[in-house]
């Protein structure tokens, strides 16, 4: 008991403050109505587990029956699961975009946290994470949505792999220490392993939405992307801008000098796009072979077209040798640029479907050029 006790305060404080943070980040998308009322029952339980301590490890309780205190421990594990647990079940409501890649991360932070506060006795690491992962998985699997399938299956692989690892810790913890706290080491090496774990499922979600040969975002992270700004422009009320671009003759790029020529010149072209374009609230994304879009959000028609010649003439600047197209005997790209305000009569697709019209144009009047709906 005083083994639990001392391995679980540092880490119900710092998931204290992880969902605070977790609060601010989902303010904006979610009722504060919710936030507040996971606050106010955090504080609930966190007062009671401090009240708990404090009389367990009072000098006046030298009587104590080491199972009663556990099981009203327990208890209180149960509490806090359930806590986290429903209110990440409300947040994977808005799972979309980033937010999606911030409710996996949290999921593996405190399913991994637990392992090294609650598993040295394993069946308390069951009593607490249980109640977190079931709300939630739950409501992503009734969703019907695809990406919530994705999110809900990558939480249960993590939650099986720390569910092995809670109960090794425990038998490694049980046969070494009996039931006292001696082995420093075998924490030390949790503890590193569960960094490690943590570290793997966030370069995870990075791998998914990173184009492998550009290093830039994917056609993955552009939809989901495109989804969440487009919501975040209704309410809002702000312009949603794109831009279309792919590279021109870049075929005989590649059928005159080969696909390594192809392949680095598709590097230095989307690093090149990505050194122009605002960090925060834009991005540049591979979306074809050749092709790449800029999403700009808060950004009106003018302003996306002035960003797309200065991006024309930084390719120019490049001078990428492509001796074999017709329109210049360096690599030159097309743009076609589009914007809305998102409303209940549009659609994300009819943003992309006006800025293809408009790359299809710019190809069709000779390429090199920026088109644009005026």
């Amino acid at each position: 008991m005083e083994l639990l006790l001392a391995q679980s305060t540092s880490a119900f404080i710092s998931s204290g403050l992880g969902g605070v943070v977790l609060i601010v980040f989902f303010w904006r998308i979610s009722e504060p109505l919710a936030s507040g009322l996971w606050l106010v029952a955090y504080s609930f339980v966190a007062a009671a587990r401090i009240m708990l301590s404090r009389r367990f490890l009072s000098p006046a309780n030298k009587n104590r029956s080491d199972s009663k205190w556990l099981n009203v421990y327990g208890l209180c594990l149960l509490c806090s699961g359930a806590v986290w647990g429903v209110y990440l079940a409300y947040l994977s409501i808005f799972a979309e975009g980033i937010y999606a890649v911030v409710l996996l991360i949290t999921f593996a932070a405190v399913l991994a946290s637990g392992v090294s506060a609650y598993s040295i006795s394993f069946p308390m690491y069951l009593v607490f994470s249980i109640p977190v992962l079931f709300p939630a998985i739950t409501n992503l699997l009734l969703s019907g949505r695809s990406l919530d399938l994705v999110v809900a299956l990558i939480v249960m692989s993590w939650f099986l792999f720390m569910v092995s690892t809670a109960r090794r810790f425990s038998r490694f913890a049980m046969r070494s220490l009996g039931l006292e706290y001696k082995n420093d080491q075998l924490l030390a090496q949790l503890e590193s392993q569960n960094e490690r774990a943590e570290r793997l499922a966030a370069e995870l979600m990075v791998l998914s939405n990173t184009d492998a040969l550009t290093g830039i975002h994917n056609r993955r992270y552009f939809d989901l992307e495109m989804k969440h700004e487009w919501l975040r422009g209704r309410r809002s009320k702000e312009v949603v801008s794109l831009i279309l671009c792919d590279i021109d003759c870049f075929k005989k790029l590649n059928d005159s000098k080969g696909h390594e020529a192809g392949d680095k010149c598709l590097r230095r072209v989307a690093r090149a796009l990505e050194n122009e374009v605002r960090h925060g609230t834009d991005f540049v994304a591979r979306v074809g072979g050749e092709e790449f879009a800029v999403l700009m959000a808060e950004t009106s028609l003018e302003n996306a077209v002035l960003l797309a010649e200065r991006l024309r003439q930084v390719v120019l600047e490049l001078k990428i040798p492509n001796q074999e197209s017709y329109v210049s005997d360096i690599i030159t790209m097309s743009f076609g640029v589009s914007s809305l305000s998102p409303s209940e009569e549009n659609k994300p697709e009819d943003l992309v479907r006006l800025a293809d019209e408009q790359l299809y144009k710019a190809k069709s009047e000779g390429r090199n050029r920026v088109s644009y709906v005026s």
